[in-house]
């Protein structure tokens, strides 16, 4: 009878001591946080400051990308980034500095229009 309970008792110590060993491996071999990237689809890429706890976001969804701005007021979205907007135009370089992703998203205000110093 303690015969039968030191062996399943041995038995259970083994199997527990191979599940956390085969834990530990996969964790070595960052598989826990490459399952949990797959899974996080919504990140915020870039952040600006604008100023009186103003925030400017470059925030991407899958392949969309968005701009957001935020403030004590509320959260909203400022334009949409279409894929050719994204990457670059055909003229120019590659754009990679935010402040000229930010200039090429926004519309141009003519000269002489009011509201304008």
């Amino acid at each position: 009878m303690l015969a039968d309970w030191t062996r399943m008792l041995g038995t259970l110590c083994l199997l527990l001591a191979t599940v956390w060993l085969g834990l530990l491996w996969l964790k070595g071999r960052n598989w826990f946080r490459s399952a949990l990237d797959r899974r996080i689809r919504l990140r915020v890429e870039e952040s600006r400051g604008l100023g009186n706890r103003s925030f400017l976001h470059l925030v991407s969804c899958g392949s969309q990308q968005f701009l957001v701005s935020s403030s004590p007021a509320g959260v909203s979205m400022v334009a949409e980034l279409m894929p050719e907007e994204i990457h670059s135009t055909p003229t120019s370089p590659e754009v990679t500095d935010f402040s000229q992703r930010l200039k090429a998203v926004l519309p141009k205000v003519p000269s002489g229009s009011p509201g304008t110093p």
